[in-house]
């Protein structure tokens, strides 16, 4: 069916749920819990598509294409919009007063319930407004010699590897990239493959907590430990882990960590957040300049002018949202997602999948290509033919494939229409 044909015949359903509920929309209070559904195990509710729907109807995604490209950012459900757009027109209303008299209590109180959330202190903590950022300041701001190593993968994100480049180009330290299996057998794979690259003038080891490439969880708690045991610093990019995975940062034991908040939490969009140990803050330098606060005030790294504040209003309201669903449900349902489609091309002979099949070493973000075609082919066959948004990662030396990513607002409809496009690709392409 080409695609002109499907969006006339309306297959993909009615996704938008129109302006009228963002003046009603669902409280996180009113969202039953799995025990108050009867349901005792998080994997059991994960399944249950009449609570998964009525998760649907709190967010409004656009009608005329099927989005399975949730890994750029995560929309924030109606609760978490309407708190945003309140929180704009009140600032806004108050201007000056809010900026000079209110402003520094409420980012405080975000801080606070955001520290809560990540399982660590709030002087730990700043909030930032991308990962890309939080870890740049991590990456720049450490303070490295001339021929000191920090140690990456060959799965890294490009940005990231780009910050550590120019860290490479200013300052003289020396990268050493390390490979890391797409199918490991354990653990032991994973941190045998950091622990090789690690000499005497390793200082820091980079670490990517979910592959962006495959949705390929690593094993950050045991790599932490293993660098700890030999005097290295561990960096972790959880970008696409945090809020979807289900752990807190302290169960990780990293000296430094990075994310996004408008990925899996679903927060406004421009939303990251930025961890350094207590005991690491004072030797790490700021991007922007602050000489007035203490060296070991987290503070210091968070100098970024004057920013939009109702996006914390949004923050509050989501994090509240994620735990009124619970982050091992979240976790289940994504993963579920994943493996409902995956599981029907673990065994194909055309499609190859560079994503795990272990349910513990993936979330919701999967990799899949078509033997003898590229991905750019087959990203362009899928929204052609089949108005399937997903993201063609294109002549990637480990890692080329389209990425396919799910989310909370996903119908397993959705993922029905994938799997017989993915067969009608391997047919033709």
């Amino acid at each position: 069916m080409e695609r002109r044909d499907f969006l006339r015949t309306g297959v993909l359903g009615s996704a938008v749920m129109g302006t009228g509920l963002l003046a009603h929309p669902a409280r996180a209070a009113d969202i039953p819990t799995r025990f108050e559904r009867g349901v005792e195990l998080a994997a059991d509710l994960s399944k249950d598509e009449t609570f998964w729907r009525d998760r649907r109807r709190e967010f409004a995604p656009a009608p005329d294409f099927i989005n399975l490209e949730y890994g750029y950012f995560c929309p924030a459900p109606l609760p978490v919009l309407q708190a945003e757009q309140k929180g704009s027109s009140e600032i806004n209303a108050r201007a000056s007063y809010f900026m000079r008299r209110e402003m520094r209590d409420e980012l405080e109180a975000t801080r606070s319930d955001l520290a809560e959330f990540a399982g660590v202190s709030p002087d730990e903590i700043c909030i930032t407004r991308n990962t890309t950022e939080s870890m740049n300041i991590i990456i720049q701001g450490l303070d490295l010699e001339e021929g000191d190593e920090i140690v990456y993968s060959d799965q890294d994100y490009g940005s990231m590897v780009e910050a550590l480049r120019q860290k490479q180009e200013r300052f003289g330290v020396v990268l050493k990239q390390v490979s890391i299996p797409l199918h490991p057998k354990s653990d032991d794979d994973v941190v045998a493959a950091f622990e090789a690259g690690i000499s005497p003038r390793t200082k820091a080891l980079h670490v990517t907590h979910m592959v962006n490439l495959t949705g390929h969880i690593l094993p950050v708690r045991k790599i932490c430990d293993m660098a700890h045991a030999k005097g290295v610093e561990v960096i972790v990019d959880s970008a696409h882990a945090f809020a979807h995975v289900d752990y807190k940062v302290s169960d990780l034991n990293c000296d430094y960590l990075g994310t996004s908040l408008h990925k899996w939490l679903c927060s406004p969009v421009g939303l990251g957040m930025l961890y350094v140990k207590k005991d690491k803050i004072a030797k790490l330098w700021g991007l922007m300049g602050d000489t007035a606060r203490d060296d070991d005030d987290i503070r210091k790294l968070e100098r970024l002018g004057t920013r939009p504040y109702n996006h914390h209003r949004g923050l509050r309201e989501a994090i509240r949202y994620h735990d009124a669903i619970g982050s091992a449900e979240k976790y289940e349902r994504l993963r579920f997602l994943n493996t409902y489609w995956t599981s029907h091309f673990r065994d194909h002979d055309r499609v190859v999948l560079k994503t795990p099949e272990d349910p513990a070493r993936h979330g919701a973000i999967a990799n899949v290509g078509i033997r003898g075609s590229d991905a750019k082919s087959l990203g362009e066959f899928l929204y052609d033919r089949y108005s399937i948004l997903t993201a063609p990662i294109q002549s990637h030396p480990v890692a080329s494939g389209v990425r396919i990513t799910p989310g909370l607002p996903t119908p397993l409809r959705h993922l029905d229409r994938l799997v017989e496009a993915i067969d009608a690709a391997a047919k033709v392409l």
